[in-house]
């Protein structure tokens, strides 16, 4: 039997006055998901909303080994260094983690 994955997902609305400090923090923040095992599955810009409100501009799916590593690199001081800066760049930040189900 395979083991079941544990997929980080995340979407995102930019803020517009911020949006040239981006690539600053997904720089920041992508060496830490791969120093926690993090893998990057895919990441999606929006092109058209079919349904919904504030619809996400931004998805980025990512696989880890368990839950337990996503809470505990969230929670961790890496994470937690990118604060403020991720407060510029995104007005919405949603970050679910998912089971196949």
């Amino acid at each position: 039997m395979s083991e079941m994955k544990t997929i980080l997902v995340l979407n995102a609305i930019i803020n517009k006055e911020n949006m040239a400090e981006l690539p600053t923090y997904l720089g920041g923040v992508m060496p830490i998901f791969a120093k926690h095992g993090g893998k990057l599955i895919g990441k999606y810009k929006t092109v058209q909303q079919l349904a919904g409100e504030e619809s996400p501009e931004i998805i980025a799916i990512h696989e880890f080994p368990n839950a337990e590593v996503i809470n505990n690199m969230i929670n961790g001081n890496d994470f937690e260094a990118f604060a403020d800066l991720r407060a510029k760049v995104f007005t919405k930040l949603n970050m679910v983690i998912c089971n196949e189900m």
